[in-house]
């Protein structure tokens, strides 16, 4: 069974910690206390019959990526931004985080975790479909890989944005190890082409 490590953040009072518990309970509760430091939940799916055992971690609001957070970041494979849609500043903000990860966690190329951008709360929220335009090119722009409107309350996608984030890592991981293969394969073909040439007869 695979492991990753899914971070979760954005600002205080988003809904972080109850998207994790829809996650990994399928429940809501009305009232939750903020954050101290990082919680974190576990959750097992399956993705094209390969099994996953993802961790997610909560990080507190408050502290954007201060030193306990990047302890607690170290070797995350994904993250979870979360947004709430009623309130415009904790969108502003998000992009924030997702800088803030850029520079301070890396895949092992060195290259940005991949991130998904949920804007929670969407139950709260009567005209959407009118917003979804101005949303969606504002994640593209920042360099996510896609925007979810996300409802821990009602469970709305939810699980879609997790599993779209995984689909990702999982891709960028197989064509890591392709171009791995293909570099141990140009390596190997240079060392025969050399060891070949040694051997050639110059008489």
């Amino acid at each position: 069974m695979s492991f990753l490590k899914i971070l979760v953040i954005g600002e205080t009072a988003t809904g972080k910690s109850s998207l994790v518990n829809r996650l990994v309970q399928n429940t809501f509760l009305e009232n939750y206390k903020a954050t101290i430091g990082c919680e974190f939940g576990f959750k097992v799916i399956e993705v094209n019959g390969v099994t996953l055992r993802v961790q997610l971690w909560d990080l507190a609001g408050q502290d954007r990526l201060g030193g306990i957070s990047r302890m607690y970041c170290r070797d995350a494979t994904g993250a979870i931004v979360v947004a709430d849609i009623t309130r415009e500043e904790t969108i502003a903000k998000a992009v924030k985080w997702k800088e803030e990860v850029d520079e301070n966690v890396k895949m092992p190329d060195q290259s940005p975790i991949p991130m998904a951008f949920c804007l929670n709360k969407s139950d709260l929220v009567s005209n959407l479909a009118a917003k979804q335009d101005k949303y969606e090119a504002e994640a593209k722009a920042n360099q996510f890989i896609g925007c979810w409107f996300t409802s821990a309350k009602t469970g709305t996608g939810v699980d879609e944005a997790l599993l779209g984030l995984v689909r990702e890592v999982l891709s960028r991981a197989g064509m890591k190890e392709q171009e791995e293969q293909e570099t141990r394969g140009k390596k190997l073909e240079e060392t025969l082409a050399t060891t070949a040439g040694s051997k050639k007869c110059s008489c």
